[in-house]
């Protein structure tokens, strides 16, 4: 009996999951694909529109006949032999043998080429112009330099434009093309250099020099001055820094009328050092804020020789301007002397302290230093 129930309430379990399902059936197959997205009352899903004119449209191509066409008359120009100096400008046609107005986007020269102007619409079937620059002064021999044309033109995107030239100087300079000052403050500072040219016309009248610790000469270049291969015309130019010069990096410019038309100025680079003849590491000192009873209260100056005609160079003496900071010269060779600072804890007062080091030495021009002394005692 318990088996016959079983399997009744089995049964009428099944039958209610298999007579649910087949509802679902008959549902889904009475309701149209329509009824889920559009139920009865609700609004109508939203229609794409056409984008309005100029509104984030994509602009339609132009058909092909309509096309702009860019042909460049000419893409290289070479000038031949020009005078170092001289400026090389050149205006480079383009035609428009399109139906559509040709539109010159943008125009990116290279290194050392310079754009000067150029037509930025040509109208079919007519020319516009690119004009490109070159300063030579920074150049000698071959050159060649370019620049790329950007345009609207679908078949020709981008082309190139060259300016080429053999840049000479009419006047030659050796050893090296630039004048090096070096040494030490209160040394009398000379460079010499050769300027020579086979220009008939080559006769330097005038040397300009914009600096008020250098001056320069201008003399006929002797026999032994000469330089083989550098011109039948040589003169000497020496450039020479007084003893007042201070430390730093000489800079500038030393201008050369030359008496030539071709080349009529020559302008030559001043690089170099002026050291002082001693010198101090680190140029200052500094204690920070400081437990005068803590360890490791010393700092320490190196003394640094740079005059080699003082073989015998020492430091003679170095002194504290704060009571309580202690100084000690420390034996070396005659390149370089240690001097060490420390703080004597019994004597040094609370507070801050901004004062010197007073460094003394046996060097006839730097024969005393200062290093400023800073710190604050707790």
């Amino acid at each position: 009996m318990k088996d016959g129930l079983t399997r009744k309430w089995n049964d009428s379990k099944g039958f209610g999951w298999a007579a649910g399902v087949l509802a679902m059936v008959s549902v889904s197959a009475l309701v149209s694909p329509m009824a889920f997205s559009e139920a009865p009352g609700a609004a109508p899903a939203p229609q794409a529109s056409p984008a309005a004119p100029g509104v984030n449209a994509t602009p339609a191509a132009k058909p092909e006949g309509l096309q702009p066409k860019a042909v460049p008359v000419e893409e290289a120009k070479n000038f031949g032999t020009v005078a170092k100096g001289e400026a090389i400008e050149y205006s480079f046609k383009v035609r428009n043998n399109g139906k559509s107005d040709l539109v010159i986007n943008d125009v990116k020269p290279s290194c050392g080429c310079t754009i000067g102007k150029f037509d930025k619409v040509i109208k079919p079937g007519e020319e516009g112009k690119i004009t490109l620059t070159i300063d030579t002064k920074a150049f000698s021999g071959p050159i060649s330099k370019s620049a790329v044309v950007l345009t609207n033109d679908p078949a020709k995107p981008q082309f190139s434009l060259t300016l080429s030239a053999y840049v000479k100087p009419y006047v030659e300079v050796a050893p090296w093309g630039f004048f090096r000052i070096q040494g030490l403050v209160g040394e009398e500072l000379t460079s010499d250099l050769i300027l020579g040219s086979d220009e008939p016309a080559f006769k330097p009248v005038k040397v300009e020099v914009p600096h008020p610790y250098l001056s320069a000469t201008l003399a006929p270049a002797t026999e032994k001055e000469r330089v083989e291969g550098k011109g039948k015309t040589q003169w000497k130019v020496t450039l020479k820094a007084d003893k007042t010069s201070p430390a730093g990096i000489p800079s500038g410019e030393v201008k050369v009328i030359t008496g030539i038309a071709k080349q009529p100025e020559l302008v030559i680079k001043v690089s170099g050092i002026i050291n002082e003849s001693v010198g101090v590491l680190p140029s200052q000192v500094t204690f920070g804020t400081f437990d005068p009873k803590g360890g490791g209260l010393s700092r320490e100056i190196d003394v640094v020789n740079r005059n080699p005609k003082n073989s015998a160079f020492k430091v003679t003496s170095a002194e504290s301007g704060v009571p309580g900071v202690v100084t000690e010269v420390k034996s070396s060779d005659n390149t370089k002397v240690k001097v060490v600072v420390s703080i004597d804890p019994k004597v040094i007062k609370k507070g801050p302290f901004d004062s010197w080091i007073t460094i003394r030495t046996n060097d006839a021009v730097k024969s005393e230093i200062k290093v400023p002394l800073r710190g604050v005692s707790l």
